[in-house]
């Protein structure tokens, strides 16, 4: 370390040209780094969804099932969870830790590659989950006056939609509320019986007419020539005059038994302010920078308002924008902590050249870390900066301790010379060398910590780290150098005023002196506080797996109406809903929301909204949503969430209770008893279970001697039944110049009971005709909306939300009353979401602590060269703890991931002070000084450089301790954490620490002796 101070000094202008270097560098990765919200977090999970047109019980069987076997056996499986519904199979994956879910996508679309799943089904799609993977972008077109809504689906098909899927960065789009151009052909039922004809036969003849595909090549003349064969069918009347052929021989026009109809259709209906609208949400690629992503869209987005006279755009959410927000707010908390922090410097100092060159040391370093961090991945996010404004407080601390110590040589040096700088350099080289190496060994074990946490904190501790490293070497080279510089040859250093010192000096070294001498007193008083601290505050601390999130001022309530809804009665109950939001004024008759736009499907709907300045956007959430919940009839139910801003749990829901058995109806019996107990509690809300909703099917039972009479199987009558019912898409047809997309179904009016049903013809391979009625019995029964399994076991799962920063300790209350509970016979149980979380993390982050004290004293160990000087050192520990839980007890923080990083962080951040002072202690004995007087002298020198550096670093984390802006979030619990146990730990250590070290060292020299 030596040489490097000595080759700064001597090479000046090849240091400046390496900083400014450096500084270009810096700044040039700064505007090239990827810029999200938060770290790219890949969950632990692999999706595997499929659809086909089935009720539950039977995509379970012929879907979920054969998939699951084939998942079943894979490597670095954790866990296996489906659900079975309406013509619909979802399986999640749960992988064991250090899985790449990309990799394991590839293996499970190999496995299911050859599964044999049933006609009709599609092909499964396997996906990935992560922050990445929701919409960036959310906004909502309408027309305005003068343009209907046929030129704005026009408008969005033909310019909108291909534009926006063009954008750089862009994964997908998803649009509701636009109507694309439909021919259906409804075939009339009676008719069809009538004529003996079946919807296959139909089917068959449209598709005989409308066909259009080459025969092969003619020659004429040695002129080859392609020859296509096409039918007459180029507009809505021919297709309507179109003959077909009946079994006895006749010739109907389609006409006579099918209505053509050309419609503009679409799946789902939106609306903003009352008004038909087009919801658009956008999708980046995980390797798209957010930002840039987002001013593409806006970019274009400008660009159609000028060329789109009749189209309007408003945005409901962009996701850059909290981006920038949380940006904006960590720079300038990060900047004002380096502004306080410069401040405490310079009250120490009194020496402005010397603040600006320990200053320094916060921009240089800054810089690196931001040139290391694009080869490393690492995107620009609150977690990193987070790491960087966490950072500023501590990068000036080696700076700090080399210009003190610089200063304080300098005062007592008869003359000033280079190698005064050198000599106080080379003083405190080991120490700062030690010190910077313990806090980064601290987050080494963060590496091994596995799930959310690893994911979002890795990035935060290796930007730290590589801050921390790159401050340790700008205190041993740059800051010698411009000392060298701009302090040497001038006269800014005055002399001490020697008599306000030694009061200051003199208090201290009374209060060593008397701990020294009794040192029992002392340390029974420091571990009375250490214990009280933990009695007074633990059992009172909130536990939740992370700080609660910042809130935004948009919310979507989702309404889900009783199964069989019709879409026009949606529409009104939605219409209901959207009035009451647009007329609610708060008691100065200001609206309470901004705006609301709805997305409707078949019995559901999602109102997005916005609260307005006017308003709390939680309050107004909880108020309406029970306003609302009064507008739905009895079986309909309302959910939905205020967005919020940050990390959330990895399970997504506060409490989950797992119930396992082989017989549903005691399941259902066990799901009650859990929800009545669970409905005593006032913080739960949203208490429901999977098998809560019944629906019913309708049922055909084929009678096997009756179908074997006219030649019928069972599987034959299935193939028949579903000809009727299905809706076949003949695709993309163009008449009278227009393209369709087209469908041929039976109406409606004629599969809307059971009777019509079993009216319905079936025609067996030898030609005979026969009724449903007639060879099956049809009937209606109850049967579960969806289907849950796990491991590939039928489970029921009870769930809630917990309305309560302690989560933890409600859910942990929660499972203690539940396991009261005597459940039917066969049904086992099981606690899972945010307790599973908390309890999976904070058990990780213990281990983690465990580690980082070995790999500080080892840390300690190898620069001291002996073991016991380290030993004393890290009773500095408990005394950090102290501080710790006191500030997160008088901030009413609760005790998560983010303030556990903290009590990691101040394993490395409380033994620096220690480790200055101890290292004095040692070269005062080796230089033959008795060991009590090394002690007081080495308190008395180190003093200062130890309060400023504490005090440097309480400073700077100040601001994120107050969390005044959006992007502090996560570091808040943190910095009061790090300030509360750097507080206690810094008054305690500079007596505590010496006492250890003088017992240690009696005892070495009683062995020795002995």
């Amino acid at each position: 370390m030596t040489k490097l101070t000595e080759f700064s000094m001597k090479n000046v202008a090849a240091v400046c040209i390496v900083i400014w270097l450096l500084i270009a560098g810096g700044c040039y990765a700064a505007r090239n780094l990827k810029v999200e919200s938060m770290p790219d977090i890949s969950y632990p999970i692999v999706i595997i969804s499929t659809d086909y047109t089935a009720p539950p019980k039977d995509v379970m069987e012929l879907v979920t099932k054969p998939l699951e076997k084939a998942v079943a056996g894979m490597q670095g499986l954790k866990n296996v969870s489906s659900s079975s519904q309406d013509n619909y199979s979802q399986i999640v994956i749960q992988l064991e830790q250090g899985k790449k879910p990309d990799d394991v996508k590839k293996d499970v679309e190999s496995l299911i590659a050859n599964v044999r799943l049933p006609q009709g089904s599609e092909k499964p799609k396997v996906l990935t989950a992560g922050f990445a993977s929701e919409p960036i972008y959310h906004l909502a077109l309408y027309a305005e006056e003068g343009t209907n809504q046929t030129e704005l689906d026009q408008a969005f098909k033909d310019m909108i939609l291909p534009g926006l899927e063009g954008i750089r960065g862009v994964d997908h789009v998803d649009s509701f509320g636009n109507r694309e151009a439909v021919l259906t052909i409804k075939l009339d039922g009676a008719a069809m019986n009538r004529y003996g004809l079946t919807p296959r036969e139909v089917s068959g003849f449209i598709q005989g007419a409308l066909v259009s595909s080459p025969a092969g090549t003619v020659d004429f003349n040695g002129n080859h020539q392609m020859l296509r064969v096409k039918g007459q069918l180029d507009s809505i009347y021919s297709l309507d005059h179109m003959k077909i052929g009946t079994p006895e021989g006749d010739t109907l026009l389609l006409k006579q038994i099918a209505k053509v109809e050309a419609i503009s259709e679409s799946a789902n209906t939106a609306r903003l302010d009352g008004k038909p609208a087009i919801t658009v949400l956008l999708y980046k690629t995980k390797d798209a920078n957010t930002v840039e992503f987002a001013g593409e869209v806006d970019k274009q987005i400008s660009s159609w308002q000028k060329s789109l006279k009749g189209v309007k755009f408003h945005l409901v959410l962009n996701g850059a924008t909290s981006v920038k927000e949380s940006i904006h707010g960590m720079v300038q908390e990060g900047g004002l902590g380096a502004l306080l922090a410069s401040l405490m410097i310079l009250i120490f100092l009194r020496n402005v050249k010397m603040t600006f060159i320990v200053l320094v040391s916060i921009p240089l370093s800054i810089l690196v870390t931001l040139l290391f961090m694009n080869p490393f991945g690492i995107s620009l996010n609150i977690m990193t900066l987070g790491g960087m404004a966490i950072a500023i407080g501590r990068v000036v601390d080696d700076s700090i301790v080399v210009i003190e110590n610089i200063y304080s040589q300098m005062e007592k040096a008869q003359e000033r010379s280079e190698s005064v700088i050198k000599l106080a350099t080379q003083q405190v080289a080991s120490a700062i060398t030690s010190s910077t190496l313990t806090t980064v060994g601290v987050f080494a074990p963060i590496g091994f910590v596995s799930g959310i946490v690893g994911e979002v904190f890795r990035p935060f501790a290796l930007t730290l780290i590589c801050a921390l490293l790159s401050s340790l070497l700008v205190a041993l080279t740059v800051i010698p150098m411009l000392a060298k510089l701009m302090v040497l040859k001038g006269n800014s250093i005055p002399h001490q005023n020697e008599k306000q010192a030694t009061l200051f000096m003199l208090r201290y070294q009374k209060m060593l002196e008397w701990s020294l001498t009794n040192r029992i007193k002392t340390l029974l008083f420091a571990a009375i506080l250490f214990v009280l601290s933990i009695v007074v505050t633990v059992p009172h601390l909130a536990t939740s797996f992370m700080p609660a999130n910042a809130s935004e001022r948009q919310m979507v309530f989702t309404i889900q109406m009783p199964r069989g809804t019709s879409q026009e009665m949606m529409n009104a109950q939605s219409k209901e809903i959207e009035t009451l939001l647009q007329d609610a004024r708060n008691a100065s008759g200001q609206p309470i929301f901004s705006y609301n736009e709805s997305i409707m499907g078949a019995d559901w709907a999602d109102i997005y909204t916005e609260s307005s300045t006017y308003a709390d956007a939680k309050l107004a959430f909880k108020q309406y949503k029970g306003k609302i919940a009064e507008l739905l009839p009895k079986d309909a139910k309302v959910s939905g969430k205020v967005f919020a801003f940050g990390p959330g749990t990895g399970s997504g829901v506060d409490f989950s209770y797992l119930l396992t058995g082989d017989d549903q109806l005691y399941l259902q019996l066990a799901a009650q008893q859990i929800e009545n107990k669970l409905s005593e509690f006032p913080e739960l809300t949203e208490i429901k279970n999977s098998l809560s909703e019944i629906k019913t099917e309708v049922e055909i039972t084929v009678d096997e001697g009756k179908a074997m009479l006219y030649g019928f199987t069972a599987a034959q009558v299935l193939e028949n039944v579903n000809s009727w019912i299905k809706e076949e898409k003949l695709g993309d047809l163009t008449f009278n110049h227009i393209t369709y997309a087209t469908k041929v179904m039976l109406d409606n009016k004629y599969k809307d009971s059971m009777d019509k049903l079993g009216g319905y013809m079936l025609k067996s391979a030898n030609g005979k005709r026969v009724q449903i009625n007639e060879i099956a019995k049809i009937k209606q029964i109850n049967a579960p909306v969806s289907i849950s399994r796990e491991m590939q076991s039928q489970v029921l799962t009870v769930t809630a939300q917990i309305d309560s920063a302690d989560k933890g300790g409600i859910s942990k209350k929660i499972s203690t009353e539940l396991a009261k509970i005597e459940l039917p016979l066969g049904v086992s149980r099981e606690v899972k979401g945010v307790s599973g979380d908390i309890n999976k993390s904070f058990m990780e982050m213990f281990m983690a602590m465990g580690a980082s004290i070995f790999i500080v004293y080892l840390v300690m160990v190898i620069a001291f060269g002996n073991a016991s000087a380290p030993f004393a050192i890290l009773f500095c520990l408990p005394l950090a703890a102290i501080g710790g839980l006191l500030g997160l007890f008088v901030t009413g923080e609760s005790l998560n991931v983010t303030s556990l990083i903290g009590f990691l962080m101040l394993i490395g951040i409380v033994v620096t002070n220690a480790i200055v002072l101890i290292d004095r202690v040692q070269q005062l004995v080796q230089q033959g000084h008795p060991l009590r007087q090394s002690l007081i002298e080495a308190g008395m020198t180190r003093l200062r450089p130890i309060i400023m550096t504490a005090g440097a670093t309480i400073m700077a984390l100040m601001p994120l301790a107050l969390g005044l802006s959006k992007g502090t979030i996560v570091s808040k619990g943190l910095a009061v954490v790090v300030i509360g146990g750097l507080s206690t730990s810094t008054l305690l250590t500079l007596v505590v620490v010496p006492i250890m070290y003088e017992w240690i060292y009696a005892i070495k020299m009683r062995r020795r002796i002995g």
